[in-house]
């Protein structure tokens, strides 16, 4: 059976629902699977709540949290030798010159490497493609979590940490491509529950923070938004599943889900 990222629910009447999209920040043309799909659903209601509210993004503010603290430089994170083996892998590999983003934390450049790991085939990654489709459509927009939330939790996530992460990924930088690719090879065949069992454990030690709290906060913010008006929300696939997972939380509340697989389905 065809397996799908995107769902109506409802909690009473099948007729009076709500659509939920897994999304992924990637442009790819896996990425784009389910992108019409999606479309028609968003064309069916008023209000547009993605992740965050890219209207309230103050990109002064997102370069302080993206970059090192201070007068930190990502070479002074590490050896002159691995500095200069990191710098040549990721030419080779990504032709991005590390210099070119040595204030930047090596959380932002681990995801930056995943992203040009894959090959790009749209104009915008699949969030900010649909974001811009509601928009032009003329939809109410909002976001799940607001522009300081994601800030502050940027701000949460230990350089230590983010050091760590980024180290492993050098080490088995073939490995780290790899498993990029897959997840986005997963995302188009809807595998929703390997989605979230691959994310889960990347996140490692972070998972409470980066995933678990924010869902809880989440589904609080989606069944305010639902209570009142047809909703599509958009939100990162690895916070669907699971049993702390958003479709989880929204069970729970009451909703019914149905999976979308084709126009009929909406």
């Amino acid at each position: 059976m065809t397996k799908t990222l995107l769902w109506k629910f409802w909690r009473k009447d099948p007729n009076d629902c709500q659509y939920i999209l897994g999304t992924i920040h990637t442009s790819t043309q896996e990425a784009m699977e389910f992108r019409d799909l999606a479309e028609a659903c968003i064309d069916r209601v008023a209000l547009y709540a993605g992740e965050m509210d890219l209207n309230a993004v103050d990109e002064n503010t997102l370069l302080h949290f993206l970059r090192l603290p201070g007068e930190q430089k990502l070479s002074d994170l590490f050896s002159v030798r691995k500095y200069t083996r990191y710098k040549r892998l990721i030419s080779k590999a990504c032709h991005l010159d590390l210099d070119d983003l040595a204030r930047f934390s090596p959380f932002y450049i681990t995801n930056l490497l995943a992203e040009q790991s894959l090959p790009r085939t749209a104009g915008m990654p699949l969030d900010h493609a649909l974001w811009t489709y509601a928009t032009l459509a003329g939809k109410d927009m909002t976001g799940l979590e607001s522009f300081q939330d994601q800030c502050s939790i940027m701000q949460q996530i230990p350089l230590d940490y983010q050091i760590k992460t980024f180290k492993d990924s050098m080490r088995r930088f073939n490995t780290f491509r790899k498993k990029t690719g897959l997840l986005n090879t997963l995302y188009a065949a809807g595998e929703l529950d390997l989605l979230y069992k691959y994310s889960k454990k990347s996140m490692g030690s972070m998972r409470k923070l980066m995933i678990y709290e924010r869902n809880q906060k989440m589904i609080h913010r989606i069944s305010e938004l639902i209570s009142s008006q047809s909703c599509f929300i958009a939100v990162g696939a690895a916070h669907l599943g699971g049993d702390k997972g958003i479709i989880a939380g929204l069970k729970r509340k009451g909703y019914d889900f149905r999976m979308i697989r084709q126009l009929s389905d909406i």
